[in-house]
């Protein structure tokens, strides 16, 4: 009998995506760290905090993630 191929979950993916208690999902946004002199006071600060990844990117990347 052959073996199992097990699935490894994506290696990039995890170092940027965690995954809560609850089962949503978290990120940092990019364009964060420099060349933020063009865009709004605004838009500078809701990069620093922690995103919720939205149910249709979470339904086409779930299969990658572990």
């Amino acid at each position: 009998m052959a073996k199992k191929i097990k699935k490894k979950s994506h290696s990039g993916l995890s170092k940027v995506l965690k995954i809560r208690k609850g089962g949503s999902v978290k990120y940092q946004p990019a364009n964060k760290l420099h060349q933020t002199r063009n865009r709004s006071n605004a838009s500078r600060r809701n990069r620093h905090h922690e995103h919720e990844l939205s149910n249709s990117d979470y339904k086409r990347i779930k299969s990658i993630m572990k």
